[in-house]
């Protein structure tokens, strides 16, 4: 019956609960798109990310090449989900960057990017330096989160201790387990308050409301002192409901899956009982328990048992929810020493085995003996002090924690169409692309030697070469654009299929660093799709970039040949002749590689068009849409 009324308590204040959610917006699309010409000007900038983002607390800069600001600075949310979009003054032809910065509705947190479009005949400007996408959390965030974190325990363990421990250990003091019950209200409230004064007036209104909710729980445990014989339970019920808080702002919540939602507000109540629940053995029991005859100390004996034994089946629990988590947020063993969040797991591990040590001394030696009264004054000298390092080291570990749910995990998407890390000779290289749609692209690949960005490269490159088709080996040499990252751009996956991209980085006085990346490019895309087409003999691939086109933008035509073997179909004079709803000349397609021609239009006119690809005397026709 308890455990239903500490479950109603905790549904009924689970009310006020949003829906979990991505914990960073990052850019998904946008309208120009990123790298886009276009023949007419916008007259607006739509960006759409992978959440919500809060447009109170974003902003979107549409720059000139000179710098000056062309859009009119009010940013408001789209109709399309999780899109923003900005008002821009007229715009001449030219080169220009958008620049966002957006606000989580989750956790607060803020990423920034850019990417640039031109209009007419403009280039298209250079990729701006930006800083991290993600800045590195501020002391009063860490701050925040361990006070909460640290209410949050005490809540559930002292609660739950006074439910299942508390009477086997009549000497426990009732005036301490309130004082316990106080600090975890007085913590509830300040941690909340101290994420309030870090987000400031641009703090996400979800966000609001559910460090609202984590305060008001806090100020609940004061009331729940009076509610008499219940108040266990409605302590472990309202520090149910803050743990669900905390959990729906965690990286758990980031993926989106309820399971791991559950897996991490799991976790959080098995630390809660074995930490809180140690808390208050070490602070209402032991300083007035006596062991001065057999029956004291047996009773002394089978409370401290008790409690280990549930501690056991909350570490149990908790090494089982960790290593879930683990998995799924960590790339490669090495990100335990090689990234701030790895590093940050594993002090916590050291610390959680370091006090599991401890606590096993209780449950194996100290309790045993004061169950059978052998020696039980020096048994429980032996369960003080260790009760009182344990909980040291606890402390301990709800500091790492606080750090660790403000760090983003290395398997957090970043955005990028496709990622990948790998670990060669010491480094680690993450490599970045983007975009998956064929054409203009950019790659970039970032190099750590542990936490060190590697900033003295002698020269970063990267190699493609496609699965499907012969295309040859092209080269493109990559830049370094911010300390560890090296950037090149280039239209060499210009083809739907399979491409390996091969990073080279050579560092002075050591061998080349290879790795080998398989790319996916056109994955998942729900536009203009390549065609595989017959001309005769010949077998051509064809796309048109970007997509989906739009009447009076710019395109290009991309057409792979290939033979009956496979291979490329070089030095071949392609046409390609448009018919549809308006009057457009034939063009005549340039081969800017073995096997690859490219039929550049300036513009076509809405509806439905066939664009004839002749060579050799055959000819193939290519089915093209054409959206307003």
């Amino acid at each position: 019956m308890r455990t239903i009324r500490i479950l109603a308590l905790a549904l009924c204040g689970l009310g006020f609960a949003a829906q979990a959610a991505d914990a960073h917006a990052w850019y998904l699309r946008s309208n120009p798109a990123a790298d886009a010409r276009l023949q007419r000007a916008p007259v607006e900038i739509r960006v759409s990310f992978t959440e919500p983002p809060d447009p109170a607390g974003s902003e979107i800069q549409v720059l000139a090449t000179d710098g000056r600001r062309v859009d009119r600075g009010a940013v408001r949310a789209t109709d399309e989900p999780n899109g923003l979009a900005v008002a821009v003054e007229p715009l001449p032809d030219g080169g220009y960057t958008v620049a966002w910065s957006v606000l989580s509705t989750v956790d607060g947190h803020t990423t920034k990017g850019s990417f640039v479009f031109a209009v007419g005949n403009a280039p298209l400007p250079a990729i701006p330096d930006v800083g991290p996408a993600v800045a590195p959390p501020l002391p009063a965030e860490i701050a925040g989160r361990v006070l909460s974190f640290a209410g949050i325990t005490l809540a559930i363990g002292v609660g739950l201790f006074g439910i299942v421990v508390r009477p086997l250990l009549p000497a426990a003091s009732r005036a301490r387990e309130s004082q316990l019950i106080l600090l975890a209200a007085a913590l509830l409230v300040a941690g909340p308050a101290l994420l309030l004064l870090d987000q400031g007036t641009a703090i996400p209104g979800r966000l609001a409301l559910l460090l609202g909710v984590r305060a008001l729980a806090g100020l609940a445990l004061v009331g729940a002192l009076r509610v008499g014989p219940f108040r266990h339970e409605a302590t472990v019920a309202l520090g149910i409901v803050a743990a669900v808080t905390a959990t729906l702002v965690s990286h758990a919540a980031a993926t989106a899956s309820v399971l791991e939602v559950a897996l991490d507000l799991v976790h959080v109540i098995a630390v809660s009982v074995w930490v809180g629940g140690l808390v208050a053995l070490g602070w209402t029991a032991l300083p007035f328990a006596t062991v001065r005859n057999a029956t004291e100390a047996k009773a002394l004996g089978r409370g401290v048992w008790r409690f280990s034994l549930i501690a056991l089946v909350a570490v149990s629990t908790l090494v089982t929810t960790g290593t879930l988590q683990s998995l799924r947020r960590l790339v490669l063993p090495q990100d335990l020493v090689e990234t701030p969040y790895g590093i940050a797991l594993l002090a916590k591990l050291v610390l959680l085995g370091a006090a599991l040590v401890f606590g096993s001394l209780n449950l194996l030696v100290w309790g045993p003996r004061l169950r059978r009264a052998l020696r039980p004054a020096g048994a429980r000298a032996g369960v003080v002090r260790g009760t009182l390092i344990e909980s040291v080291l606890l402390a301990l570990v709800l500091l790492a924690t606080g750090a660790l749910t403000a760090l983003a995990p290395p398997a957090q998407a970043s955005g990028a169409a496709y990622e990948s890390i790998q670990h060669v000779a010491g480094l680690r290289l993450h490599l970045l692309v983007p975009s998956a749609q064929p054409g203009r692209n950019r790659y970039v690949l970032r190099v750590h030697e542990g936490l060190r960005p590697v900033t003295d490269a002698q020269r970063v490159a990267f190699r493609f070469t496609m699965v499907e088709h012969d295309m040859g080996e092209t080269e493109l040499v990559a830049a370094q654009r911010a300390p560890g990252e090296y950037v090149a751009e280039g239209s060499v996956t210009a083809m739907f299929g399979t491409w390996k991209v091969e990073a080279i980085v050579r560092l002075a006085g050591r061998d080349d660093v290879r790795t080998v990346y398989s790319v996916s490019i056109g994955a998942g895309s729900s536009a203009t799709a390549a065609r595989v087409l017959t001309a005769g003999p010949f077998t051509l691939i064809a796309f048109a970039d970007p997509s989906p086109v739009i009447a009076g933008a710019p395109f290009t035509l991309h057409i792979v040949v290939v033979d009956g073997k496979g291979d490329p179909v070089a030095a071949r004079t392609v046409l390609v002749t448009p018919s549809g709803p308006g009057n457009a000349a034939a063009i005549r397609a340039v081969e800017a590689s073995p096997g690859r021609y490219l039929a550049e239009f300036a513009a076509l006119d809405a509806g439905a068009w066939q664009l004839v690809i002749s060579l050799d005397g055959a000819s193939a026709a290519y089915a093209l849409a054409v959206s307003q």
